[in-house]
């Protein structure tokens, strides 16, 4: 029998939505099915999203479904683990999970994180936590406007840290996003390979041949989750800054600029939002375009001729590798964690300078020779490509794991 991966799914996103970690888990399944046996231990509200993002798999993956905590089992720590814990339970026991088992929980969220550290002695499985994004700490979120809830990021930075603290006493290894947080786990694991940073891909495979220059010459794309974190709420201040730039109407054509707005999140954010682009008198260069996934978002890539990044905090974000990958030059801040992801096809600017923001943008829409300078040439794209591939991300995934299970726990 081939070596089974069991994925603890509690955090799994909701069908119409989707996270990076629930992407990179999905794409895992998928990649790894050949050679490992691929267990989901889902909510039964989430079996759709596995349905729909992996449908060629279904009949290579076992299902075991466990139902859905009725309350918010992101806040309610306790009645969460209550009612997941012993449904973990049951079906670990029903696989008869032992330490041949890899088991690998999809987010440090309490719902797979919780079960995942408790039942390890029990079943004796090779735990692989993951941990995709550490908080800010509140001093630099308050110095740096990030605007995130205080409070609430202060609690969510001191979960984190108990989380590292005590898995690393049970994982075989943490599955993480960038290197930069190697320095979040105990020098034990940086020394011993037992950090894998995965970074996320794309679906090279959807990727949608490109509009003609005067179709897509206008349009801007924005894909994330609606989320402060990721830019969203000062894109539209710069937008406003590029509908009002002058050199968007001078030149032999009127260029009309058209921001696509990819995602949802919050319905009350999303009304801000909406709100927001009213106020500035921008609202009808907006177009919101909701949950777009697979090959209906690469149509909307191919569509455009530039990718906006805003994001204010963050460690990959793996929209600007898609973006890339489909030969848009995307526009990001400078943050020092994406530094030696993305450069290939970037233009960066001064962290928090919108002004600097919309000239990047007004630049690559208005200006041929930044823009021929700047998007990927053909001998980068195939580069690109190949490096964001999700079989080759998945492959060096398969790697570690063969690398670590000699180190033991």
């Amino acid at each position: 029998m081939s070596q089974r991966l069991i994925i603890s799914a509690m955090c799994l996103a909701s069908p119409g939505t989707m996270g990076g970690n629930s992407k990179i888990t999905l794409e895992m399944a998928r990649h790894l099915r050949k050679k490992y046996e691929i267990h989901f231990i889902v909510p039964d509200t989430r079996i759709e999203t596995i349905k729909q993002n992996i449908p060629d798999c279904l009949d290579d993956i076992h299902l075991h479904v466990v139902s859905q905590y009725p309350g918010n089992d992101k806040f309610d720590v306790i009645g969460a683990t209550r009612h997941y814990l012993p449904q973990i339970k049951a079906a670990l026991s029903e696989m008869r999970a032992n330490r041949d088992d890899w088991l690998f929980g999809v987010c440090d969220f309490h719902p797979d994180a919780v079960p995942g550290y408790l039942l390890q002695k029990q079943f004796g499985y090779r735990w692989l936590p993951s941990a995709f994004l550490f908080v800010p700490f509140i001093i630099e979120n308050l110095v740096k406007g990030y605007k995130f809830p205080p409070f609430l990021y202060l609690l969510a930075w001191t979960y984190a840290k108990l989380y590292v603290f005590f898995a690393s006493f049970r994982a075989t290894g943490f599955v993480i996003t960038n290197k930069s947080d190697f320095c979040q786990f105990p020098w034990r694991f940086r020394r011993q390979g037992r950090l894998f940073p995965y970074y996320g891909g794309v679906n090279t495979e959807q990727l949608q041949p490109p509009l003609s220059t005067d179709e897509k010459r206008g349009r801007v794309v924005f894909c994330s989750r609606l989320h402060q974190q990721k830019g969203i709420d000062g894109l539209l201040d710069i937008w406003k800054m590029v509908v009002n730039d002058q050199k968007l109407s001078k030149g032999k054509t009127c260029i009309v600029p058209k921001l696509l707005v990819i995602g949802n999140g919050d319905p009350a954010y999303e009304s801000y939002l909406k709100d927001k682009a009213n106020r500035l008198g921008i609202a009808d260069s907006v177009e919101w375009l909701g949950y777009v996934n697979n090959e209906d978002k690469f149509k909307i890539y191919a569509s455009a001729r530039i990718h906006v990044h805003p994001t204010v905090f963050d460690n990959n974000g793996m929209v600007a590798a898609e973006a890339l990958c489909s030969g848009l030059p995307v526009v990001m801040y400078d943050l020092p964690s994406l530094r030696h992801v993305y450069n290939t096809g970037c233009l960066k600017v001064k962290f928090g300078d919108k002004a600097a923001y919309a000239k990047a943008i007004v630049s690559l829409l208005t200006d041929d020779a930044i823009y021929a300078k700047t998007a990927p040439n053909d001998e980068e794209l195939t580069a690109l490509r190949a490096h964001w591939d999700w079989k080759s991300r998945a492959e060096e995934f398969n790697r570690w794991l063969e690398k670590i299970a000699a180190v033991g726990r």
